[in-house]
């Protein structure tokens, strides 16, 4: 029987999906894990969403991996802490992860925080700002 390969679920457009992927990436662990990407523009996004959240049983945030079958892990810190420790990976060396996650990232946060309200303002009018789409 083969082992288990975790299944991350991620979402285009989320800084938080991208941080774990990079992860995964630089650590080179792409052969530890499959990734599905739901696409914020596609048709069927939300069904894809709600379709994942009843199979977890619960509401979550991005990324979500199932890391064993049934068992999911949300988080996108406490993903690569998971990760890096049962592949005995020290994250301190990797570069572009960290360039990422002390530069860009707070960056993106910091923007999203800022852009909250007119972003919320815009999509109650019934649209979505091309960048968020």
């Amino acid at each position: 029987m083969a082992a288990f390969k975790a299944q991350a679920h991620v979402k285009t457009n989320c800084p938080f999906s991208f941080k774990f992927r990079l992860f995964v990436t630089e650590a080179g662990l792409e052969d530890h894990v499959a990734f599905n990407v739901l696409d914020v523009l596609a048709p069927g996004h939300g069904a894809d969403k709600a379709a994942l959240r009843d199979r977890i049983g619960h509401a979550h945030t991005f990324p979500v991996v199932e890391i064993a079958p049934g068992e999911f892990m949300d988080d996108s810190d406490a993903l690569i802490a998971y990760f890096a420790k049962a592949h005995g990976i020290d994250t301190a060396k990797l570069a572009t992860l960290a360039f990422y996650r002390d530069g860009l990232f707070p960056t993106f946060l910091e923007m999203f925080r800022i852009l909250a309200a007119p972003l919320g303002w815009i999509a109650r009018m019934g649209r979505k700002p091309r960048a968020f789409r």
